[in-house]
């Protein structure tokens, strides 16, 4: 599964930033997603509320999430949000299953 990640630095993430490189965090980046059992298909630097963007291959959502929470640990971020892709036939499958069968309350 696909999963976009956004991070927005602290003081100390831009500090360690003007002391490095994009190749330096590229090759950290994919070594992050590599442990996790993942992969970094893409890595960029934003302008805006935002200062970096990563798409990744997760095995699965746990995965995903643990790998976040071990990035967000390092205490270099002000915030971090995670954007896990969306099997959008699986849930309307899903929608429709469950239309079929709910009954709202008082119409049982």
């Amino acid at each position: 599964m696909k999963v976009i990640y956004i991070g927005m630095f602290n003081e100390q993430g831009y500090a360690g930033l003007a002391e490095s490189s994009y190749a330096k965090r590229k090759e950290v980046v994919a070594a992050i997603a590599s442990a996790a059992g993942g992969k970094l298909i893409d890595l960029m630097y934003l302008q805006g509320d935002w200062d970096m963007a990563a798409i990744m291959e997760m095995p699965d959502i746990e995965t995903a999430s643990g790998l976040m929470k071990s990035v967000v640990g390092s205490g270099i971020w002000e915030d971090m949000m995670m954007f896990p892709e969306f099997d959008l036939d699986k849930g309307l499958k899903a929608i429709n299953a469950v239309k079929s069968v709910f009954k709202a309350p008082g119409e049982e």
